[in-house]
């Protein structure tokens, strides 16, 4: 009978390894404690290696999954937590966690059974399970992975819709949650703040997606205001769209609503967002009498091409605004013609309406189309010489003027000018002349004098013979004595 059991259970992980992406929790087998034992027991190479996805595949199985949130190996427990469980991710080789309550007492993997507390412990992970656990913080010691999740058994919780099949990327989505309490809308009108909905999406790393290596990716907040897409304010139920204009590939979605008094998060199975399905094509036009072609190409298998409609705005370079809707597709493509209306910057905005083939119909916003046209440009004549020539050729000419030349002329002249200075005195000094001598009136009065001194016959007498003379004259004035 335990063989058979035994062989039982390996069908069971054997089948849920190989469901789809988005697996259904109401079909799939719940594994107890005591299953997940008997499976260890019987194959504990398989866990040893898949850790992470055994451990995953069990949160799926799970009654609910409504989370709490670990920061720095702690949490917090509100006093409507009927059950809780903890599924701690570890280093490989790591010694089992030991959680701390908020009186400071500690449970760990020995003392697990005293304390009415369930706990399977692994090489990889510890899954535990804590009935009516004590409120407060609590906090996990031991080298826990950031992959670890606490899972919560409560009569409050978070409600999401799931998400709809086939996500592509730029598409809007409506998303309604709820926040209850044991099935009825809590009365959020008791609280100050206006509770608040995050909508967050993290990638799986997966390489061979382009979103590898993205991290998590803020998409919306909605608030129970009564405002945009919420119908009523305060009544615990959010409304509201957000758009996945973000990179393709697989992601998780994860809500999370905080009140003063509650934590709850919920993370929804791993989704696959494809790729635009629309492709813009375009053509410019050649002439200024031809008109410009966007042609929106659908890529998409999945996507009904005859129920696409196109619609939105171009912009032209003069600042006018056109808008256009394109319903029928014209061979294989919805066309758009734009008229050509000179050079200068062209956008397009569009958003795309359409239908899958399973049936489901989209929005979703197509990225900006924007070119621009040149202006037109004429051939220039042929120049004789090139401009390179033209400006090397003055440059050469302006450094040879700047060149300072030597003042030759300068230097003759002052030469010249010494030369017949120092003749001058050389000359003078040789005929024993001075410079009186050769002063215009020195030589009239001297020419007088001669003159004069011919027309008396006496020869004019020089020196002290002259002056005696002189005093003789004035002598003979005075009277005899006779």
């Amino acid at each position: 009978m335990a063989r058979a059991l035994n062989c039982l259970l390996c069908l069971l992980v054997l089948l849920s390894w190989t469901v789809s992406a988005q697996p259904d929790p109401e079909s799939e087998p719940e594994l107890t404690m005591e299953q997940l034992e008997q499976l260890e027991l019987s194959f504990p190479e398989l866990l040893e290696d898949t850790p992470f996805d055994v451990g995953f595949e069990m949160l799926q199985q799970l009654p609910t999954r409504n989370q709490i949130s670990l920061f720095e190996n702690r949490f917090r427990i509100d006093g409507e937590v009927d059950d809780i469980t903890l599924l701690m991710f570890r280093r490989p080789g790591s010694p089992s966690v030991i959680l701390v309550r908020p009186d400071g007492s500690k449970i760990n993997v020995r003392n697990a059974e005293e304390q009415q507390v369930e706990w399977h412990a692994s090489r990889n992970y510890d899954l535990i399970n804590i009935p009516r656990p004590m409120a407060g913080p609590w906090q996990a010691l031991g080298r826990i992975l950031a992959e670890s999740r606490i899972m919560v058994l409560s009569d409050i919780i978070l409600d999401v819709d799931p998400l709809p099949e086939h996500l592509m990327s730029g598409e809007t989505l409506k998303v309604t949650a709820r926040l209850q309490n044991a099935g009825e809308p809590i009365n959020a009108r008791d609280f100050r703040e206006i509770l608040t909905l995050d909508v967050i999406f993290i990638s799986t790393n997966n390489p061979e997606h382009d979103n590898f290596g993205r991290g998590i990716v803020q998409v919306a907040q909605f608030r129970d205001d009564g405002r945009g897409f919420d119908e009523r304010a305060r009544d615990g139920v959010f409304t509201g769209e957000f758009q996945l204009n973000f990179a393709a590939g697989e992601w998780i979605p994860k809500y999370l609503v905080k009140t003063p008094l509650y934590i709850r998060e919920v993370e929804q199975a791993p989704v696959l967002i494809h790729p635009l399905p629309i492709k813009a094509e375009l053509t410019k036009a050649e002439h200024t009498d031809a008109k410009h072609q966007l042609n929106f190409v659908v890529v998409n298998e999945k996507v009904k091409a005859q129920s696409l409609i196109v619609q939105g705005r171009v912009r032209y370079p003069d600042g006018d605004t056109e808008s256009f809707s394109l319903q029928r597709p014209e061979f294989g493509a919805h066309r758009l013609q734009l008229d050509h209306r000179g050079y200068g910057s062209y956008m397009i905005e569009a958003q795309a309406f359409g239908e899958l083939y399973s049936g489901r119909e989209f929005m979703l916003t197509l990225p900006n189309v924007d070119f621009s046209v040149n202006l037109e440009t004429f051939q220039a004549p042929e120049l004789e010489r090139l401009p390179e020539e033209i400006l090397a050729e003055e440059a050469a000419r302006r450094e040879l003027e700047q060149v300072p030349t030597f003042p030759w002329g300068w230097v003759i002249s002052v030469n010249v000018f010494i030369l017949s200075i120092g003749g001058f005195f050389i000359w003078l000094m040789l005929t024993g002349k001075s410079i009186r001598d050769l002063l215009p009136k020195k030589k009239a009065a001297v020419a007088a004098d001669n003159s004069k001194s011919k027309k008396d016959g006496e020869p004019k007498q020089q020196g002290p013979a002259a002056k005696n003379d002189d005093l003789d004259d004035i002598l003979d004035l005075s009277l005899p004595d006779d």
